[in-house]
């Protein structure tokens, strides 16, 4: 395969991923009432970067196909419950420290 193809395919996905977190960092703020401006930001920003940081991590565990369409997808669906998703992993880290007496 040409080196060159490769990597436009590789850049083309990662923004993908990103263009798919964002969106879905956007649309949740239409079940987040009442923030302030600089809070939403918070939220989309937050959404952002967890779709893309975390996209390759959810569909390596969990075994998921790697193309485009399905990082795009996952990447949508993390960014669209990022701020729900966040709380949730605090909590579980927070039990799981406080059992471990640390």
């Amino acid at each position: 395969m040409d080196p060159v193809t490769s990597a436009a395919g590789a850049l083309l996905a990662k923004y993908g991923i990103a263009g798919a977190g964002f969106a879905g960092a956007v649309l949740s703020l239409t079940f987040l009432h009442g923030l302030t401006r600089k809070q939403a930001s918070v939220a989309i920003f937050t959404g952002f970067l967890s779709a893309v940081f975390t996209t390759p991590l959810a569909v390596g565990y969990f075994d998921l196909p790697r193309d485009a369409d399905s990082q795009n997808g996952v990447a949508f669906l993390i960014g669209l419950l990022a701020m729900n998703i966040i709380p949730a992993f605090k909590a579980l880290a927070e039990r799981f420290f406080a059992a471990r007496g640390a």
